[in-house]
């Protein structure tokens, strides 16, 4: 059987929890004809709970707007999965947040690149010889690595063939990573292809800083320096840093304060430095010459007229965000009332033409690359001060890369968020956003990785339990209750709740921030920033 068979869990609440997959797996036997993000019922084996792979034409969506597609858990592996969260479970030391390059990818799985071409190929031999590599290449990754141990990643060819024309246009590429844990979102097999085989330049975006202690900022921006010297390094946030609620050098601290205050200003920080580091990169093109300081002082001038952007909330942002997200558009208006003539000699939003196959001679092109979740649309919105392209928390919400004119001889080039193959768990991949939490089949257990390193109970100030062995079953069964969330049967809904403390995750109000390593251990990074700051006041 496709679905979780409910006779074999003992409590109402397991059953509960059992008839929210057997539903999410009814809804999904059928593949969306719009290139939608789940798998046919055909792909699974039902003899072994094995999955078979769909033909690569089932894995492109006839829609202009693009979906991704990612495997999904078998049913043997959820039923294993709630039953280890039902265990208690042993608080691991901070040092457990520490990760390093060797540890998170102690085997590299290189992404898809776009196999050879030449002009004489017709749109047909094009496409069909992309799909022959692509399911080749799948076939490559599934043969190599055992399923289990394998990452959500993206099996959609249309999202790849974003990422290779984005990739081949761009001049300079940023690469956007969330600053909670910027290693898990970095993958080397980009940085090589990008830095080493395509000799482009690269800019590493940090971006979300006010979520984290500025000290944590700078000992992952010196644990990048010496990983991955050949990549400049920048900040940016779309809100200032409360330090008041942000200290996450200690997990003892996280007990009282990591749940942070629904409103905030909105109040970007960070574009002036990434336009310096942009022009820092020393790209010379023959046929383009680029003021790059006026344009920070014209950045400097669309500040300023903006101001009114500092007496948004995030509230409000959020209520914009799903507005936009309702929008057929991905492009939205930028003001109703500014001058039409204005708008195009300053800010022209152009689609891509696929004959476009590398850098456009008179013109600088940034491309925007980074996994879904980490921010690039309102990256981008923030650099111009208005809404240009629409944003949303949901993983893959940008769908087709489009182009917006930052000067008339540089442009933005934003992509689709894509998931890389890696060995990252998918627990962990949850919990950091790249995947959608409305699709998550069994969220018990990204609980449970969570709760062993960071006192999820005290910081959602949970009653304590009699024999005070907290699992991740019944610290979603106490919320649940505290949330008063419960089934038609009167059970506490630990289902929801589960999922309502993954939002508060991936929206930072439950901090689950990586460190580099020794960042516990050692002063080596407390140092190295004193040293620092002696010698700016000297």
């Amino acid at each position: 059987m496709l679905f979780i068979s409910i006779k074999t869990v003992n409590s109402d609440e397991e059953i509960e929890a059992d008839k929210h997959v057997v539903r999410k797996h009814a809804d999904e036997r059928k593949y969306p004809e719009n290139g939608g993000s789940l798998l046919k019922k055909e792909q699974f084996n039902n003899k072994d709970d094995n999955i078979t792979l769909p033909s690569t034409q089932k894995l492109l969506g006839s829609s202009k707007r693009l979906h991704s597609v990612f495997e999904k858990s078998s049913p043997r592996e959820i039923r294993a999965q709630r039953k280890a969260s039902m265990k208690a479970f042993t608080r691991l030391p901070s040092t457990a947040l520490e990760v390093s390059v060797n540890d998170i990818y102690t085997t590299v799985i290189d992404f898809p690149k776009r196999p050879s071409w030449h002009y004489g190929m017709t749109k047909e031999e094009l496409e069909s010889n992309e799909e022959h590599y692509f399911r080749q290449w799948l076939d490559d990754v599934y043969n190599k690595y055992p399923r289990e141990e394998l990452s959500f990643f993206e099996h959609n060819l249309d999202v790849w063939r974003q990422l290779w024309r984005v990739l081949e246009i761009s001049d300079i590429i940023l690469i956007v990573v969330d600053i909670r844990h910027p290693l898990l979102h970095f993958p080397p097999s980009l940085y090589n292809y990008v830095v080493k085989d395509m000799k482009r330049k690269m800019v590493l975006v940090f971006n979300k800083v006010d979520l984290v202690a500025e000290h944590t900022v700078y000992s992952w921006t010196k644990y990048f320096e010496e990983q991955f010297p050949e990549i400049s390094i920048v900040e940016f946030s779309c809100y200032p840093r409360d330090n008041r609620f942000v200290d996450d050098t200690s997990t003892a601290f996280l007990q009282k304060r990591t749940k942070r205050p629904k409103k905030r200003r909105y109040q970007a920080l960070g574009i002036k430095e990434l336009l310096l580091a942009c022009k820092n990169t020393n790209l010379v093109k023959q046929d383009v010459e680029v003021n790059w300081t006026e344009l920070i002082e014209q950045y400097n001038r669309n500040a300023t007229v903006c101001d009114n952007l500092d007496d948004i909330t995030e509230e409000e942002v959020e209520k914009i965000d799903a507005i936009q997200e309702e929008s057929s558009s991905d492009v939205e208006s930028l003001d109703a009332e500014e001058n039409i003539k204005q708008i195009e000699n300053q800010l022209k939003v152009v689609n891509i033409n696929n004959i476009e196959t590398s850098p456009h001679k008179t013109l600088i092109t940034i491309g925007l690359v980074g996994h879904p979740n980490v921010g690039k649309s309102s990256l981008i919105n923030s650099i111009f001060g208005k809404v240009v392209v629409s944003t949303s928390r949901t993983p893959g919400h940008t769908n087709h890369f489009q182009t917006i004119h930052l000067s008339k001889n540089i442009r933005l080039c934003d992509s689709p968020g894509l998931v890389f193959p890696s060995l990252l768990l998918k627990q962990l991949q949850i919990l950091l956003g790249m995947y959608p939490i409305a699709q998550v089949q069994e969220p018990y257990s990204s609980i449970q990785y969570m709760a062993e390193r960071i006192p999820l109970e005290s910081i959602l100030k949970l009653k304590t339990l009699e024999n005070n062995e907290w699992s991740a079953w019944n610290i979603c069964e106490a919320f649940a209750i505290k949330q008063k969330y419960y089934t038609k049967a009167s059970r506490p809904d630990v289902y929801r709740a589960a999922n309502a403390i993954l939002r508060l995750v991936n929206d930072g109000r439950i901090l689950l921030s990586f460190k580099p390593p020794e960042f516990f251990t050692s002063l080596k990074y407390l140092i190295a920033q004193k040293n620092e700051i002696d010698l700016q006041i000297k």
